[in-house]
C-alpha cells in the first residue's frame, strides 16, 4: 500500500475514533485532538480548526528545520486530519454501552496512528513539537518529550471531564500504543536466545535435531577471566520461546541464557520459517 493511501486511511480512522468516541464521551487522550476536545468542551471550539490553527507555528518551524519531503508529508497528514474531522459526524456507534466505545476507539485510533508511523509520516500535533524541541534537547529521547506533552493534556483534562475520566484516557492511551506498535512493527515479534553453556554441544544438537532450528555460533569471552569460549545465537518464534527455554534447562540447568525480542528480522527465506 503506498504511503499516500496509508495517510488517507490513517487520519480517516484517527478522525473516526476521535469524532465518535474519544470527544462525545469526553475522553482526553493527548496530542492536539486531545487538546481540541477540552478547547470545544470549555468554548465550544471545533477540534477540526483547534488541529489546524495550532499546527501553524510548528509547520513554520519544521519547514526551516526539517527536510522538505518530512514537511510536505507531515503538511499532507495535519490537512487530511483536520478534513476528516471537519466532516465526519459525532455520534457514538453503541450509545447505551459506554466501554465497548471506548475499546473501539483505542482500535480505530491505534489502527490509524499505526498506519501514519508505517509510512514514516506525520500529523503533526505534539509528535511534531518533540521532534523539535529534541533538536534544542538532543539528550533526551524523542518518545519521553511526546509523553510528557501528551501527559500535560490528559492532565489537563482532568481539570474539565474529571479523574475517572482520565483514569479512562490512560488505559485508552496504553492500548492505542499496543495497537499501533503492532501495525506498524508488525505482530511477527520473535524472540531472541543468548546461551552460554559448558554443554554447548548437546544444546546445539537439541536445537537442530529437536527443535529444527538453526543457530550461530558465536566466540565470547569472560571480561574478568578473559576465557574465551562458545555462545549460541538463535531466533525462535513467541510460540516456541518457553519450550527452547525448558530444552536447554534440561541440557544444562546452569546454562547462562539471555532472552530478549527480535522486532525485526531481515533475510530470504527465514521470516517465513520464523512463524
Amino acid at each position: 500500500m503506498k504511503n499516500s493511501s496509508k495517510m488517507i486511511i490513517g487520519t480517516f480512522c484517527m478522525a473516526v475514533a476521535t469524532n465518535t468516541v474519544f470527544q462525545p464521551l469526553g475522553i482526553v487522550t493527548g496530542g492536539f485532538s486531545g487538546l481540541g476536545i477540552i478547547l470545544f468542551r470549555m468554548l465550544g471550539i471545533p477540534l477540526w480548526l483547534v488541529n489546524t490553527v495550532l499546527n501553524v507555528p510548528f509547520f513554520v518551524a519544521a519547514y526551516r528545520r526539517k527536510n522538505r519531503v518530512f514537511f510536505w508529508n507531515t503538511l499532507l497528514g495535519a490537512i487530511l486530519l483536520s478534513v476528516f474531522l471537519g466532516i465526519l459526524p459525532q455520534f457514538r456507534f453503541f450509545p447505551k454501552d459506554f466501554y465497548v466505545n471506548l475499546i473501539l476507539g483505542s482500535l480505530f485510533m491505534g489502527l490509524g496512528l499505526g498506519m501514519i508511523l508505517q509510512s514514516g509520516n506525520s500529523t503533526g500535533g505534539t509528535d511534531l513539537i518533540a521532534i523539535l524541541v529534541k533538536n534544542r534537547f538532543p539528550a533526551v529521547s524523542t518518545a519521553v518529550l511526546l509523553g510528557v506533552l501528551d501527559g500535560m493534556i490528559v492532565f489537563a483534562g482532568v481539570f474539565v471531564f474529571g479523574i475517572e475520566n482520565a483514569c479512562y484516557a490512560l488505559l485508552c492511551i496504553y492500548g492505542i500504543t499496543k495497537i499501533a506498535d503492532v501495525i506498524a512493527e508488525g505482530p511477527g515479534v520473535s524472540r531472541l536466545f543468548f546461551i552460554i553453556s559448558e554443554k554447548e554441544e548437546e544444546i546445539a544438537e537439541a536445537i537442530l535435531y529437536q527443535k529444527k532450528r538453526g543457530f550461530t555460533r558465536l566466540i565470547s569471552e569472560g571480561g574478568y577471566t578473559k576465557k574465551k569460549r562458545p555462545m549460541l545465537m538463535c531466533i525462535v518464534s513467541k510460540k516456541e520461546a518457553a519450550s527452547l527455554k525448558a530444552m536447554i534447562k534440561k541440557c544444562d540447568p546452569e546454562a547462562f541464557v539471555i532472552i530478549s525480542d527480535a522486532r525485526e528480522i531481515l533475510g530470504e527465506g527465514f521470516v517465513k520459517n520464523i512463524q
